[in-house]
C-alpha cells in the first residue's frame, strides 16, 4: 500500500457559448473584446451550479474505484449556500457513508491546490472536489475568459496512479482580483501588473523550492500545470528555463478559466494522457502560490480511458445566443408569463425525512420478487410483500425513455419543459424532468443517464432544491 493519487475525474457542462456570439451582441459597446473573440467558453445550464458540477466530477473520479473515502473536501469560491454544508449535500448525492467527514473550502482560487498541498504530506483517504460557477458582468473581459467546470481527485492509501514528491506554498496578499461578499462579480487588476508582480515573483519561488525538496531539476519535469494566460506561461517558461512545450493545455480555447477548478481540471487532462514515471508540477495561484510535484506510476494506465475532461470536450453544444446565456445566468429578466409566478416553498422537515431518497435517488429492491422501485415503500408494487425492500440507488443506472412530452406552455428557464416516464431494468418506472436535451432531440427508447441537478428555486426564501434528471448519454 502506498499513499498518493488513486483516481481523478472531471466535468464540463455540455453547453458552450461562442465568443464571437458575445462580440456580436455587445461589441458595439465594447469593441476592445474583439481580440478575445475566438473559441468558446463553457456555460452551466440553469439547473447547474458549483455543487451539481462537483457531483459529476466526483462520479467520474469514483467510477470503478473500490475505495470508500472517509473524508470529502469541496473547494469553490461560488458555493451556493453560505451557511449549509455544501459538501454534505454532495456526500448524499454520491451515496457515501454519512459517517464520513465533510468540509467546505473557499476564500481563494488556491483553495483546491492548498488542500492538495496539505494532502501531499499524507493522511486519510480523501475525495477532493474543486468546482466553480462564476458569473460575469456583461461586456467584461471575464465574460469572454471565464468558464464553468469541476474536477476531482481521490487521494489516499492504495495503488496510486501518481505519488507525491514534494509540495511548497507561499502566502502573499497580492490582490490580483477579488470579490467582496456582497458583490456578484470579480474585480480584476491589469494583467501585466499581475504577471510581473505576481506570477513572475511569487510562482518561481515555490517552483524552485518544490523541486529542491523533491531533489529534481526543473528540466526533469515533464508537465507543468499552470493556471494562467498563455503570455504568463511563456514568461514563466523563459524565467525558469523550462521548455514552453511542457506547459499543459490551459483549456482556454474550448472551456475558459474555471477558477478554483482550473488547476485540477488541467491536471485531470494530463493524467488522462500521461505515461508512467512522468513528473507533473501543479501550480495554484491567488494571494500566493502552491506548487505540488507528483510522479505517475504504471498503475495510471489501468484507469485511463474515458475518465477526465476529454469526452466533455468532444461532446458539446455550441450556441452563439448571448441573450440565452444571460437568461440562464439570471441576468436577463424575461417575462415567462403567469405560469412562472408559482411559489415553491420548501418543506424542510419533509425534505429531512426524505433526504436520502432525494439526494441519493435511493429506491428499493424487493427481496422476494427482485423488483426495483422508486420511491422505496412499505409494500412492493409487484408482489405486495411487506417490508421487503433493501435500499438501492438508481443514480448510476441507465434508463430508457418510455414516454415524454415537450411542453411549451409550462414554465422552465430553458423551454421547452421536457418531462416523461423513464423505465429501468427490473421494473422501476419514474416520471422525471429531463435536462440538457433540445427541442426534438428526445425519442422513445433513447437511453439516458441520471444527473444531479437543481430541481427549482425558492426565490422568496433563497433556497434551491436538487434532484436527479435524465440527460443524454456521454459519447
Amino acid at each position: 500500500m502506498t499513499y498518493g493519487i488513486l483516481s481523478f475525474g472531471a466535468y464540463i457542462p455540455p453547453l458552450r457559448l461562442s465568443r464571437q456570439g458575445i462580440l456580436s451582441a455587445i461589441g458595439w459597446a465594447v469593441p476592445s473584446l474583439r481580440g478575445l473573440a475566438a473559441g468558446e467558453r463553457s456555460v452551466a445550464n440553469w439547473d447547474e451550479d458549483a455543487l451539481t458540477m462537483a457531483v459529476e466530477a466526483g462520479r467520474d473520479c469514483l467510477n470503478g474505484i473500490d475505495v470508500v473515502p472517509p473524508h470529502l473536501a469541496l473547494a469553490s469560491t461560488t458555493l451556493p449556500f453560505a451557511d449549509r454544508s455544501n459538501s454534505g449535500v454532495i456526500a448524499d448525492a454520491l451515496n457515501l457513508d454519512n459517517r464520513m467527514a465533510t468540509e467546505d473550502l473557499a476564500g481563494s482560487r488556491r483553495a483546491a491546490t492548498s488542500a492538495l498541498a496539505r494532502m501531499a504530506h499524507g493522511g486519510q483517504t480523501s475525495l477532493l472536489l474543486a468546482s466553480d460557477c462564476r458569473d460575469t458582468r456583461p461586456g467584461s473581459a471575464q465574460d469572454m475568459l471565464y468558464g464553468h467546470g469541476a474536477a476531482a481527485l481521490l487521494v489516499g492509501e492504495g495503488k496510486p496512479v501518481a505519488v507525491f514528491l514534494a509540495s511548497a506554498s507561499r502566502h502573499e496578499d497580492l490582490v490580483d482580483q477579488y470579490r467582496s461578499s456582497d458583490a456578484d462579480f470579480d474585480y480584476s487588476l491589469e494583467e501585466r501588473w499581475v504577471r510581473e508582480e505576481g506570477y513572475l515573483k511569487i510562482v518561481p519561488e515555490v517552483i524552485e523550492e518544490v523541486a529542491q525538496r523533491a531533489g529534481v531539476s526543473l528540466s526533469d519535469i515533464d508537465h507543468v500545470v499552470l493556471h494562467g494566460s498563455v503570455d504568463t506561461a511563456r514568461a514563466l517558461a523563459k524565467r525558469l528555463g523550462i521548455d514552453i512545450k511542457r506547459f499543459a493545455d490551459t483549456l482556454g480555447a474550448k472551456v475558459g478559466d474555471c477558477g478554483v477548478a482550473q488547476p485540477m481540471l488541467m491536471l485531470a487532462k494530463v493524467l488522462a494522457e500521461a505515461g508512467a514515471n512522468e513528473r507533473i508540477l501543479v501550480v495554484g495561484f491567488g494571494q500566493g502560490a502552491d506548487a505540488i510535484l507528483v510522479q505517475t506510476t504504471p498503475q495510471l494506465s489501468t484507469i485511463q480511458g474515458g475518465r477526465g475532461p476529454q469526452r466533455y470536450l468532444e461532446q458539446c453544444r455550441v450556441s452563439d445566443n448571448y441573450t440565452y446565456f444571460l437568461s440562464l445566468r439570471g441576468q436577463l429578466d424575461i417575462d415567462f408569463g403567469l405560469r412562472s409566478e408559482r411559489d415553491n416553498r420548501t418543506a424542510l422537515s419533509a425534505y429531512y425525512r426524505k433526504r436520502r431518497d432525494i439526494n441519493s435517488m435511493l429506491g428499493g429492491r424487493c427481496r422476494v420478487c427482485n423488483t426495483l422501485q422508486f420511491p422505496r415503500s412499505l409494500v412492493c408494487v409487484k408482489c405486495a410483500s411487506s417490508d421487503s425492500q433493501d435500499g438501492e440507488t438508481l443514480s448510476n443506472l441507465t434508463g430508457r425513455v418510455k414516454s415524454f412530452t415537450e411542453d411549451w406552455l409550462a414554465y422552465t428557464p430553458s423551454p421547452p419543459y421536457i418531462y416523461g416516464n423513464v423505465e429501468f431494468d427490473d421494473g422501476a418506472n419514474i416520471m422525471l424532468e429531463f435536462t440538457d436535451f433540445t427541442a426534438g432531440q428526445v425519442k422513445v427508447g433513447d437511453a439516458v443517464r441520471m444527473v444531479f441537478r437543481i430541481k427549482d428555486f425558492d426565490h422568496k426564501r433563497k433556497f434551491r432544491r436538487y434532484f436527479w434528471k435524465p440527460a443524454p448519454l456521454l459519447g
